[in-house]
């Protein structure tokens, strides 16, 4: 049987239906194939026991039931957040003496994440899922015929999440909102947290916030409700002398329909000596007092580490790079040690191998800022043609990956031989290499063989 969801906009609300099908499909049996369950549902059938850590007996974690994403300024902190950490690039970085390149690590960084993700679409649903929840989880998928092998990411948002023992080894057992459970090697897990105090492995969830939560849901349905009090009742009046109750609806009923529907274009109103002393209710609209909103924004910036210019689009070079070191970076930081610790063997992490994520924050810079830094790169040789056209966000050029040096300028190609210097002479056999102030200063003398 195979579920379908589809959603209503108008009636926001999700309906379901099923049609039956030869055989069930999902994605967990895209991550672990059908050939592995067998030794997969190993640990979900024979747990030894919970895994012990130094403060805690079984680690477990359950998803937060607050309403930190269902509040509209919580959403959009948390949505431009992502969006920005939507923006780092994955890198495989592998130095010379590494070993040379790990085919299966850099076809996955150089394409996609998993067959229905972009990097894009998979660091933003991770962002969003660490910074409403606290802890976010990346659960590999395995290649059907080689087992054990990695071959895809995916972001896994578990209703409730415990660390138990299979055979001395820890294994993340994760229980889905569908109510299905599966089971990963610890160490083919990526956890990223936020608050890690209490947890020596999952985050400290989002309690303290409920206090200010609470308060900007108090606020809103105050406004809601004397909006709509405010709408339904426009004039008040007394009766003289004793009328009876049904008597009383009935004249309230022909005063409205007399005075206050359309039937009135007249523009007077006339009402009999039941009535005194008519008034008409001046609508005012209630608002949140200013300095209360103002307290509640700076306790929610202040705990995602955000501010009112980053969250309205409305922030120059310096706000920018604030906002990068002190939450972007620390994300794309995070992420990259933890896929490196899930992909990669200790040795291989110990020759250099690594992946990481970067970006570029000067496409946020001025064009002044911007020169400073093509000029600067451009002379002291520590950038390309092409890393320098990257800054302007103009297109790569062919040839365009030489290095460049000030003075004397010396064209560098990726392998640092010299291939092109001023005054129109090409094709040098002097190498920059560790010792190339040498190299340089031979290149004015004459050789005694010319």
């Amino acid at each position: 049987m195979v579920y379908c969801c589809a959603w209503d906009s108008h009636a926001e609300r999700q309906g379901c239906f099923s049609f039956a099908q030869g055989s069930d499909l999902g994605l967990l049996e895209k991550i672990v194939p059908k050939s592995l369950k067998p030794l997969f549902a190993k640990p979900e059938q024979h747990v030894t026991g919970g895994y012990r850590t130094i403060t805690e007996y079984t680690p477990q974690f359950t998803s937060w039931d607050g309403t930190l994403y269902e509040q509209a300024q919580t959403r959009a902190i948390v949505e431009r957040i992502a969006v920005a950490c939507s923006k780092l690039k994955p890198e495989f970085v592998t130095p010379e003496g590494s070993g040379g390149a790990i085919p299966r690590v850099q076809r996955l960084v150089s394409s996609f994440p998993n067959d229905m993700m972009t990097w894009p679409d998979f660091l933003r649903r991770v962002a969003t899922i660490l910074f409403v929840d606290t802890v976010s989880f990346v659960v590999p998928q395995y290649d059907e015929r080689d087992a054990g092998t990695i071959v895809g990411l995916w972001p896994m948002k578990p209703s409730h999440t415990e660390v138990v023992e299979y055979e001395g080894e820890p294994w993340v057992r994760f229980h889905l909102l569908n109510g299905e459970t599966q089971a990963f090697p610890f160490y083919d897990v990526a956890i990223l947290t936020r608050f890690q105090l209490d947890s020596d492995i999952f985050g400290g969830g989002n309690m303290p916030l409920t206090p200010t939560l609470r308060l900007m849901d108090a606020q809103r349905q105050a406004e809601e409700i004397a909006l709509q009090t405010g709408a339904d009742i426009r004039f008040i009046g007394k009766l003289s002398g004793m009328v009876h109750e049904k008597d009383m609806e009935k004249k309230r009923q022909r005063f409205s329909e007399t005075n206050l529907s359309t039937s009135n274009t007249t523009g007077l109103m006339v009402y009999d000596q039941t009535f005194e002393d008519i008034q008409q209710i001046k609508s005012e609209h209630y608002t949140i007092d200013p300095d209360e909103m103002a307290r509640i924004d700076k306790v929610l910036y202040a705990y995602f580490g955000i501010n009112e210019k980053i969250l309205n689009a409305d922030f120059d070079e310096l706000t920018w790079s604030s906002f990068y070191e002190s939450t972007i970076e620390p994300f794309g930081i995070m992420l990259g040690e933890r896929l490196s610790w899930m992909l990669l063997s200790p040795t291989q992490v110990r020759k250099g191998n690594r992946i990481m994520f970067s970006s570029s924050y000067l496409e946020y810079a001025s064009t002044d800022s911007k020169i400073k830094v093509a000029k600067f790169l451009s002379e002291m040789g520590a950038g390309t043609r092409n890393e320098v056209r990257d800054i302007f966000q103009l297109p790569r050029v062919r040839g365009g990956d030489v290095f460049t040096l000030r003075g004397e300028i010396y064209m560098i190609d990726e392998n640092n031989n010299i291939i092109a210097e001023s005054g129109g002479h090409s094709q040098h056999d002097t190498t920059w290499h560790d010792g190339w102030h040498d190299d340089m200063s031979d290149l004015d003398e004459p050789d005694d063989n010319e």
